[in-house]
């Protein structure tokens, strides 16, 4: 899997490549009945682009190179609890920010018991992609009180398969 930190929507990195999650704040940040944006707005139009003029390259384009990985950092809390995720993209207003927000596609709704830490939820980026994306966790049941979660695009989760790295004794000598 590769992670690039300009396609967080939740969490961070720091110097060193480590990970943390956007924690829950006393049961403000996932609340029950509200729907939580992502702390990043993704505008795919800075994705494709850079100073140079040369685009970035983000993937291969057959098949769905491009994913959402949601993981949990820290196990979530919030007894009868459950969350479910979505994918939302807007058009440009005009003016440079975000329109009117749809959503793309969702994750099936999650039971706190399996917002365990190192839990995955892999959330594919389907076609209908407009110049923002952004992720809405929406919480049914009870507030969250305790977990953090990191949320990103990944690329080539399995496009390798099962053989991501060189087998033992594998020599780059004539690479």
């Amino acid at each position: 899997m590769i992670m690039d930190a300009l396609l967080l929507f939740d969490g961070s990195v720091n110097a060193q490549g480590a990970l943390s999650g956007t924690s829950v704040n006393s049961g403000t940040t996932f609340t029950t009945g509200s729907a939580t944006d992502s702390q990043n707005i993704i505008d795919v139009s800075q994705v494709a682009s850079s100073p140079s003029g040369r685009g970035r390259d983000v993937g291969i384009g057959d098949g769905p190179d491009l994913q959402i990985a949601i993981e949990v950092m820290s196990a979530f809390a919030g007894t009868g609890a459950s969350m479910q995720i979505a994918l939302q993209t807007a058009p440009d207003n005009g003016a440079g920010a975000p329109g009117a927000w749809n959503v793309i596609n969702m994750t099936p709704v999650i039971p706190v018991a399996n917002l365990v830490a190192g839990q995955i939820t892999y959330l594919d980026i389907v076609p209908g992609v407009q110049k923002f994306l952004k992720l809405t966790y929406t919480v049914t049941g009870a507030n969250m009180t305790a977990g953090s979660i990191v949320s990103t695009i990944v690329l080539d989760r399995e496009l390798l398969g099962p053989n991501l790295g060189y087998p033992s004794g594998y020599s780059t000598q004539y690479v």
